[in-house]
């Protein structure tokens, strides 16, 4: 059996407002590795992303859907990346 985590006893809407909290501080990491970071495109975003977001762990972790989880990352992807192009 899993460990239970605070996020467990949340609705859906606050877990997945801390799936987008989670992903944009992965992201923002990112960006300051590598400068490149802040001019890919939505795939290349996605794919540089999978490792934290797609796998099953995390799939698990956040109980949310894969639809969800993809505008999780629409959001993060607009807030780290395309902020930062203007």
């Amino acid at each position: 059996m899993s460990p239970m985590h605070s996020w467990d006893q949340m609705k859906p809407g606050t877990v997945y407002e801390k799936a987008v909290q989670d992903f944009t501080e992965t992201a923002r990491r990112l960006a300051k590795l590598d400068q490149n970071f802040r001019q890919v495109s939505f795939a290349e975003f996605k794919i540089l992303m999978a490792f934290v977001t797609f796998d099953d762990e995390a799939l698990k972790r956040y109980g949310l859907p894969k639809p969800m989880i993809e505008r999780a990352l629409i959001k993060v992807y607009e807030t780290v990346v395309l902020d930062q192009q203007r």
